[in-house]
């Protein structure tokens, strides 16, 4: 995946900057919000992207944007780098990518949860406790409600996967029962 290899390397030159400056939480915040804005605003994002419209428009409809919000020097030199070199589109992946390696300087594990109907405050809180200490990290938690789990929860720890749903359970059942 070249685009993926292509945004980290991105996403680690703007880490490099922001721990020069300070601001790495504050860089990923504008950019995120940046990210976001282009990603709810199609006509902004094809033009962005557009390969046949020149890089001067392209600069100056990103400083008319940025302007008004006043965003840090080092995120406007950056998305200014991204218009350059014809990178906008690989936008998302990049803040992807520099969120997870800021939360993994800062000890953050994001944690996906699948689960049939949604956690309560205290379920959510006794498996964040469990899943801190099993991991030795802050932990995050990334909460979907698939109804078509039946019960149990699917929980995913980076490339691990925890599978303790009831779906699962009676497919191996299934499966046992086959075999005789």
């Amino acid at each position: 995946m070249i685009g993926g290899s292509l945004a980290r390397r991105y996403a680690r030159a703007l880490l490099a900057i922001g721990q020069e400056d300070g601001n790495t939480r504050k860089i990923l915040e504008e950019t995120e919000t940046f990210d976001k804005l282009v990603a709810d605003t199609p006509p902004l994002r094809e033009m962005l992207e557009a390969a046949q419209i020149n890089r001067r428009d392209k600069k100056a409809a990103l400083e008319a944007i940025l302007a008004p919000v006043g965003v840090l020097p080092s995120t406007r030199n950056f998305l200014s780098l991204l218009v350059d070199k014809g990178r906008m589109n690989i936008l998302s992946q990049i803040v992807s990518e520099l969120r997870r390696m800021i939360e993994q300087l800062e000890g953050i594990e994001r944690v996906e949860v699948v689960v049939p109907m949604p956690l309560s405050a205290a379920q959510r809180d006794q498996l964040r406790s469990v899943l801190e200490d099993r991991t030795g990290r802050k932990v995050v938690l990334e909460e979907k409600v698939e109804p078509g789990l039946l019960g149990g929860m699917v929980v995913k720890v980076g490339s691990t996967v925890y599978d303790g749903s009831a779906h699962t359970q009676i497919q191996q059942i299934r499966q046992n029962l086959e075999k005789g």
